[in-house]
């Protein structure tokens, strides 16, 4: 991969970065309705965001959550299934400085289950704007790039 490439994948990679910590920021995507406020902004969660190239045959670009993204992006009705278990929760509590015992890992999970939770789209939100980066810009910088190194095979 020539120098050209792997400087616009480390472009690409920041801005992956950046974009990720605006949905967390943004309060129309990461607004808890259950408390009328932005939960994430702040959080844990928005501080564990990873972004790595692996740049071995065709890049990749891996981005990696926090493992209780997963809860958040869906919607749980009141009462759906079972309560969490608290052995879910207590990571997370840790990490937020909220007390992991377990009469207060209890009534966590009990709230969840009783009110259930409204779904935040994180990850979709972040795809569609990595894909609007890509459609404005990075396609056509990749292209130049690779362009550029065809023309430089070729002229040497």
């Amino acid at each position: 991969m020539n120098a050209k490439v792997s400087n616009i994948l480390k472009a690409i990679q920041a801005d992956v970065t950046t974009l990720a910590q605006l949905v967390f920021d943004s309060d129309s995507i990461s607004n808890n309705t259950k408390v009328n406020k932005n939960t994430l902004k702040d959080s844990q969660l928005a501080k564990d965001v990873e972004v790595r190239v692996l740049e071995t045959g065709n890049p990749i670009i891996e981005v990696l959550f926090n493992h209780y993204i997963v809860y958040l992006e869906w919607n749980r009705p009141p009462k759906h299934k079972k309560k969490p278990p608290i052995s879910v929760l207590k990571d997370w509590a840790v990490k937020n400085g909220i007390p992991d015992d377990n009469e207060t890992l209890w009534k966590i999970s009990y709230a969840i289950w009783r009110d259930g939770h409204q779904a935040r789209p994180i990850t979709a939100t972040l795809i569609k704007e990595v894909e609007d980066k890509f459609d404005k810009e990075y396609f056509d910088m990749i292209f130049e790039a690779l362009i550029d190194d065809l023309l430089n095979f070729f002229t040497d």
